[in-house]
């Protein structure tokens, strides 16, 4: 992949799973990364970008609050420069499947402003810097659960289908400053979370539907993201690239 020397990115959810693989994974390409999540695990990772030669600073964040996301996007331009690369990773889900008519109003309401809100939040705070330089790689996080609904829920599909639609919409709108916005879209990856919502033997029968035979890696969809985050992927905008081993 390109080399992002001299670039910034900020990565949210970046303390584990999928979002630390794609902080770790830009890192080696020579970014600077603003790691964004859990404060206990946050100097952890931020030492082992530094072990790889790149600069990082970890700040913790309510993403779905804009005033917040506005200063830890502040944060992370006084410490380490204007942020160029923006990976959205960072969500919730609900454990366990729940029927619509299930689904508590409280929680529709924060699955929404979690996962697509703070989608949004994070894109309108790093866009004016991205703008002024004439260049910058979005790239957001969904799900298959957002194609093809799923099996988390209608508030998890709606919420990632939604990450779906911003992401075309505003790839049209900053194209002509230089600026891509595109979606990698996971399913069934081995992390934390998918290990607390399929135990057992319920990770074995997903593991049998899956025709690569495996569950992915979070060092798969980091390698997705790594592409869409470097110059081969100047001419690449509006895109969904799903990462499902074929499920």
């Amino acid at each position: 992949m390109g080399n992002l020397s001299g670039h910034t990115a900020l990565v949210t959810g970046s303390t584990r799973g999928i979002g630390k693989a794609i902080a770790l994974r830009l890192a080696r390409d020579g970014a600077s990364i603003g790691v964004v999540g859990q404060k206990s695990r946050g100097d952890d990772v931020v030492q082992q970008i530094q072990a790889l030669g790149a600069d990082a600073l970890f700040v913790q964040a309510d993403i779905s609050q804009s005033l917040e996301v506005r200063l830890m996007a502040e944060e992370i331009r006084t410490a380490l420069g204007p942020v160029d690369i923006l990976v959205n990773s960072a969500a919730i889900t609900d454990y366990g499947y729940r029927s619509a008519w299930d689904v508590q109003e409280e929680m529709w309401d924060r699955m929404c402003d979690v996962n697509l809100k703070g989608t949004f939040l994070c894109c309108r705070a790093v866009l004016p810097p991205m703008i002024d330089r004439g260049w910058g790689r979005i790239v957001n996080i969904s799900s298959t659960s957002g194609i093809n609904g799923g099996t988390s829920g209608v508030h998890y599909a709606a919420s990632k289908g939604g990450v779906i639609a911003l992401s075309k919409a505003l790839a049209r709108e900053v194209a002509d400053h230089g600026i891509t916005v595109n979606v990698v879209a996971p399913s069934k990856i081995d992390t934390d979370m998918f290990r607390m919502a399929a135990p057992g033997v319920k990770r074995d029968e997903t593991i049998a539907r899956i025709p690569v035979g495996r569950l992915g890696k979070p060092e798969d969809i980091a390698e997705a993201v790594a592409y869409f985050a470097g110059e081969d992927a100047s001419y690449t905008t509006g895109q969904v690239l799903v990462v499902s081993g074929g499920y």
